[in-house]
């Protein structure tokens, strides 16, 4: 009896969030003549946002998770992007040439994050915008500074669309459970995030840890330039760190992710955060105009971060507060 309360207590703090957020947004639209939201084409439409915002969240949630912030991710995928475009666009459209560019790129740019901050000894932000200012700097050299438009290119446009997208969503997953849940590096990160000196002192090699976590999160990011790279047209970065901002548009599933995640783990709470954020989307650019649908649901998720944030940093009175409620519901019964 008791397992089975507590698995229907793993199951509702899982599906919770999604499901509200499901039912609000659907009466909203549904109230504002959009009949379609729920449709199989509203699915195969989200799922391409759904899949980039995982992939995305998970790559900065493997850093973050591992006590680092790190600001490259954007620029990674950047590059890779056009590099990897680019040369598959010059070879006929090779949609396999172009997966192994994205994953290849992603993890030896990813790999010079880590022996910079390793090797240069400075804190993981500076080394991190550091070579995220760096790697923005390549991207107008290379391809004539043309940056990458594969939007009208049907042939490398497979991983953007249902079903393809489904691969490289499914990739970035896998990396992230075995790194998370079955690798040594993901087990050691964790003890070295929580308390670095303990960690080292037992006889963990930190440089090798850094360096192999990055290459974990290299693939991750891989996977999702995938998706990016045929999503919209991506100009070379003109501006410092304009790649930081538009890949942390995706960190808020992390922050869901890791409190869902005392439900049914982390990799499942992000992708339930992931699903929660695009349904939100969706259904305000869906009910308002797409500039102000935009606008508005940035604001909401500002809105919810903070929520999220009190109601995490209050949960012991809540639990107090319940647990006085039902304490007197019972007396009540009992009288």
């Amino acid at each position: 009896m008791k397992k089975g309360r507590e698995l229907m207590i793993k199951i509702a703090g899982t599906l919770g969030l999604p499901a509200a957020m499901y039912i609000i947004m659907m009466i909203l639209c549904f109230a504002n003549g959009k009949t379609y939201f729920g449709s199989l084409a509203m699915w195969r439409s989200i799922i391409v946002n759904i899949a980039v915002s995982v992939s995305c969240a998970m790559g900065i949630g493997l850093q973050f998770k591992s006590g680092r912030f790190d600001f490259s991710g954007g620029s990674i995928m950047l590059v890779a992007a056009i590099v990897a475009g680019n040369a598959a666009k010059n070879h006929d459209g090779n949609l396999v040439l172009f997966g192994v560019l994205c994953i290849g790129v992603c993890v030896i740019l990813s790999i010079g994050v880590a022996l910079v901050y390793v090797y240069g000894r400075l804190p993981i932000m500076i080394s991190t915008i550091g070579m995220a200012l760096l790697y923005e700097s390549i991207t107008p050299l290379i391809f004539g500074g043309g940056g990458i438009n594969l939007v009208g290119n049907m042939s490398l446009k497979k991983f953007s669309v249902y079903p393809g997208v489904l691969f490289p969503f499914l990739g970035s997953v896998a990396v992230y459970a075995v790194f998370s849940y079955l690798s040594k590096t993901g087990k050691q990160s964790v003890l070295l995030a929580n308390n670095q000196g303990a960690a080292v002192n037992i006889g963990i090699n930190e440089t090798k840890n850094v360096i192999i976590s990055y290459v974990y999160s290299g693939l991750i990011f891989g996977f999702a330039t995938m998706i990016y790279a045929s999503t919209a047209i991506h100009n070379a970065s003109y501006t410092s760190l304009s790649t930081a901002g538009e890949l942390f548009s995706n960190i808020l599933p992390v922050f869901v992710g890791l409190y869902i995640g005392v439900f049914c783990g982390d990799t499942i709470g992000i992708i339930m955060g992931s699903i929660s954020i695009c349904l939100m989307t969706y259904g305000l650019q869906a009910i308002l105009k797409a500039e102000l649908g935009s606008a508005v649901s940035t604001a909401m998720m500002g809105i919810f971060v903070l929520l999220v944030n009190l109601a995490a940093g209050q949960s012991g009175n809540i639990k107090k507060i319940f647990a006085k409620m039902f304490a007197v519901h019972k007396k009540s019964r009992a009288a």
